[in-house]
């Protein structure tokens, strides 16, 4: 069958976003050009203007992935039945950091990126933190449900706990320790979370 002209478009713009992605971790966003790019990908860089306006642009489409990659993770981990929420949230931390930890090894550079999609484009941050405020929400509720938890407020609640684990979404924090010693603390920020969440 022979591919649609917004299929073969969709081919171009996916084979430029995994360019850009090799050239990003390797060598970093600000170091990476559009001209770079497009000769990884065989192409002109005026060809390459027609699929993405500039680099910021392609940053931009990277950090969408990503960050919808996480908010499904995090989705999956609270709707795992079999859990109990005070479990279901450890596992939400957990997957936080450790994605957020594979990001930094996968890519050194990675808060160049950061840095530049957070200058130009906060509206996309804060969409990605409103969106994992309502998982947690989702999550303190149905603790409620069951009578494990006792919160008053989920929704200030949830943003508190973004506000408390926020080192272990960073990807400029992951240098400073060791995966082991995150998970330690981690573990720690968990248990005294947990403490003011429980039903007494």
């Amino acid at each position: 069958m022979t591919p649609t002209k917004d299929q073969l478009s969709q081919d171009i713009r996916e084979k430029i976003l995994h360019a850009a992605r090799q050239r990003f971790r390797v060598y970093g966003y600000n170091k990476t050009t559009m001209a770079e790019i497009a000769k990884d990908c065989d192409m002109s860089a005026a060809n390459l203007y027609r699929f993405f306006d500039n680099k910021l642009d392609i940053a931009v489409k990277l950090a969408s992935l990503r960050l919808s990659e996480e908010e499904l993770t995090l989705s999956q981990t609270i709707a795992e039945e079999t859990k109990s929420a005070a479990e279901r949230l450890k596992h939400f931390i957990f997957a936080m950091l450790h994605h957020t930890y594979r990001l930094f090894s996968e890519a050194p550079h990675i808060s160049e990126l950061v840095h530049a999609v957070c200058d130009a484009r906060m509206d996309l941050v804060e969409q990605h933190m409103n969106n994992k405020t309502q998982i947690l929400v989702t999550l303190l509720r149905t603790g409620n449900d069951s009578g494990e938890f006792a919160v008053q407020d989920p929704q200030q609640t949830a943003q508190a706990i973004l506000t408390a684990t926020t080192m272990f979404d960073l990807p400029t924090i992951m240098p400073l320790f060791s995966l082991e010693k995150l998970e330690q603390k981690a573990a720690g920020l968990t248990e005294l979370l947990l403490n003011g969440l429980l039903k007494k």
